[in-house]
Formats: structure tokens, sequence, C-alpha cells
């Protein structure tokens, strides 16, 4: 997909969990409290109310903690990309990605375009759920086969699963459907991106050996034509047309390309890597989740039936309609979305006519990404813990003076995380610049 003098745009696809540098991967918190505020330690998590509180205190400062982490993400990556357009650094995200928006626009208000493409392949950690859960609901009460709607019972395997497996890793081998992204090295007509060689008497993307006649984009070579709409024989920093030599040729080309391409779809035989995007059948490399059906293999990730080698309690996907327990399950999906497993994406990025942005936007793109995908994977749940009153608590049963306390402080933190996925969300945006 494309857009050109209106914005730039960033597709985040392949959704897993929405419940997504160095690359953020899942994050090193216990289950047992993180960064709890010390109000809430000497809870008595033998009472149900008290201990319902204590999850959803643990999920409030670990989304806090989470989504700080992410805003500083986007503050090292908004600042490397600037850094290399000559802009600068600044002291925090929104001001730092505000500039980088800034300079997307001006290019494509010049006639600039820019295609995007991250694919989000976040889950939340069943296991950190499931242990939670069995902690909060104190007496077990609840038959969670029974009242679970909406949704499904599942539980994390490694032994044999009777149905459905999801398996969830950076980059692993799958026959079945990937959600994320497959990459499957072919030597056909290819249906998501060619990287590698592309037989088609012309292309859109970016080949390494430049591009001999009626081009038109970035230049990272010597461009024979014009620069700009002047005469150019000579290496070009705006939008060339005509030829690109000894230097890679980044956008649409009248001729095959004669090297490595990339980046682009190939209307002709692909001979390498085909990476496809989305919830597709992968017979190849899943970045993301593989969900197959196993038969009589082992499975080592989430199993959708019975498994023969439980290494959790049993979590339901949908609501769970038993007293006490729904308000744990809510706390609880929380905490298992603030730790959201997101590999590392695999990403794209094609810039015609800014051989400058194009450099500094690949170099970065995988670390502006993973903050993209943990930006999405955390924005629901932080919304979903704020306006706790100590009513949904206290009709649980005694809550006591240091409940309120504890609640006081959740509430803080959960109005703490909400500020930080702001700017996140806003920081997400700046390869959405608008012409308006």
């Amino acid at each position: 997909m494309r857009r050109s003098n209106g914005s730039a745009l960033f597709s985040a696809v392949g959704c897993l969990s929405m419940g997504s540098i160095a690359v953020l991967g899942s994050h090193g918190c216990s289950s047992s409290g993180g960064g709890v505020s010390p109000t809430c330690s000497g809870l008595d998590t033998t009472v149900r109310a008290q201990a319902t509180l204590r999850a959803y205190a643990d999920a409030t400062a670990l989304l806090r903690d989470r989504a700080l982490e992410v805003e500083a993400s986007f503050l090292s990556a908004c600042n490397a990309i600037n850094e290399d357009l000559g802009e600068g650094s600044a002291a925090t995200a929104a001001e730092a990605c505000g500039r980088l928006r800034e300079r997307i626009g001006a290019a494509l208000d010049a006639g600039v375009t820019v295609e995007i493409a991250v694919a989000f392949n976040c889950s939340a950690d069943i296991r950190a759920q499931a242990e939670c859960e069995g902690t909060c609901q104190v007496d077990a009460a609840c038959d969670i086969e029974a009242s679970c709607t909406g949704g499904e019972v599942v539980v994390e395997c490694n032994g044999v699963c009777n149905a459905e497996c999801d398996v969830t890793a950076p980059a692993f081998e799958c026959q079945g459907t990937c959600n994320g992204t497959c990459s499957a090295d072919i030597a056909a007509r290819c249906q998501g991106e060619c990287q590698g060689t592309c037989t088609a008497p012309r292309f859109e993307g970016s080949c390494d050996a430049g591009c001999s006649v009626e081009f038109e984009g970035s230049c990272q070579g010597t461009c024979q034509g014009t620069c700009d709409g002047q005469p150019s024989s000579a290496a070009c920093a705006g939008t060339c047309e005509g030829s690109c030599t000894g230097g890679e040729a980044t956008g649409s080309c009248g001729a095959a390309c004669q090297g490595e391409f990339s980046g682009g779809e190939c209307e002709g035989s692909c001979t390498g890597s085909c990476v496809t995007r989305g919830e597709v059948s992968c017979d190849g490399t899943c970045n993301g989740t593989c969900s197959y059906t196993p038969g009589s293999a082992t499975c080592q990730g989430t199993c959708h039936g019975e498994c023969t080698g439980e290494v959790s309690p049993p979590v339901c996907t949908g609501d769970l309609s038993c007293e006490a327990s729904a308000e744990c399950h809510a706390s609880c999906e929380a905490q298992a979305s603030a730790k959201v497993d997101c590999p590392p994406p695999e990403a794209t990025v094609v810039v015609s006519g800014d051989a400058e942005l194009q450099r500094a936007l690949r170099a970065h793109i995988g670390e502006f990404g993973s903050a993209v995908n943990l930006t999405l994977a955390l924005r629901g749940p932080i919304g979903d813990v704020a306006g706790k009153s100590i009513g949904a608590f206290s009709a649980l049963g005694e809550v006591g003076l240091s409940g309120a306390a504890c609640l006081a402080s959740s509430v803080q933190a959960a109005a703490s995380a909400q500020v930080s996925i702001s700017v996140s969300v806003e920081a997400s945006a700046s390869l959405q610049a608008s012409s308006s």
C-alpha cells in the first residue's frame, strides 16, 4: 500500500492479542508484585477481597512500568532517526517524535512517498495469567470450564495436545497458520514481498544494482537525468528521474532488477524469500505465532484442548462469570498483557524521493516498529484498569484501611500508565505525518 503527498503509511498487521529496538521481548516482571506500591505489600492475601485488590495493584504497577519502558523506547528510536537526519536529539519522546513527524511531513509536501509495514506479532503471557488467577481466587471455588463464556479454556502445554497448538517465538519453522510474518524460500510467484531476485520486466521496490531506465525515486548512486527537476549526472539527495547507477535504487523502474531485490512485490518469478504478513498459511519461518494441529506430536505452546503435559493451570480467554473470580480474571488478564511477548518484528520501509530519509528510517525501523507494537498491546489493558472504586473490592469482603490506601496508590499507577501510553500513541503517529 502507498500514499503520496498526503500521508506516510504505517501498517501494523497480524494482530494476535490486543488486550503488540534493541528489540523488546518478554518483560522480566514477576507475578508476585513487580513494582507494586509498599502500601499494598501488607494486604492479607488469604482474604478474598484483599487478594483480589492485590492482583489489581500488581496489574497497575506492571502496566505503569511497561508504559514507561515503551515511552523510553520511542525517545531512543526517534532521537536515533533525527540524529541521522541532522535534526538533533530531544529530552522527551513527545518532542523527539514530534520533530520526526515534522521532518516527514515536509518531505511529503515536497512530493516524497513513504511506505512502511511492520508486522504486529505480540501475545500475552498465559502462564502469568494462570498463576495470578490461582493466587487471586484464594479458595479456587470457580469452575473455569463451566464458567468461561465468550472464549475457550486453554493451557500452556509441553506434551501431546489433542487440538490446536499455538507456538510463539521470534523465528521458527511453521507448518500451519502464521499470525505475524511468514518467510519462505521459494522460486515461484510471490504473493507478498520478494527478497532475493525478481524476473519481472520492471519493479517497484529496492534494487541494490540500481535501475537502468525509466527510474523515479531515491538513488544512492549516480543519478543520470534530473534531480528534483534539475539536470543531474551525480549524486542526488532528492527525487531522481532517469537512471540510477552505482548504488541502490528505491522506487519505480522500467527495467528488471539485475541484483538483489527487496521491499516490494514481484510480478514475475521470485527466487529467494517471500515474506507474507498477517494471518496466513505458512510453510516456512514464522515470526509471531504459529497455529497448527499436532495430532500425536508434542505441543510446546498453548493447547486449545487436553494436554498430557500441562505446565500451567487452565485459563479462560473470554469472560469468567463467578463471584470474585471475575474481578480476579480482569486483573490477571491485565497482568498477562503487561508481560506481553513481542518477538522482533518484520519491518520494511521504502522512501521514494529522499535518500537521506530512506537511510535513516531503514536503519531504525526495527526499533521504532517494536515500540509501536508494544504500544498497541498495552493501550487497551491500560484503559481497562482505570476507574476502579473501593466498592468493587469491599463487595467481596473486608478490605480495611490498608486496602483503601492500596487502591489509592493503584489508581495513581493506572493514571501514570495512561499518561505515558498516551505519549507513545502520539509518538507512534510520527510516521503518519500529514501535509494538511
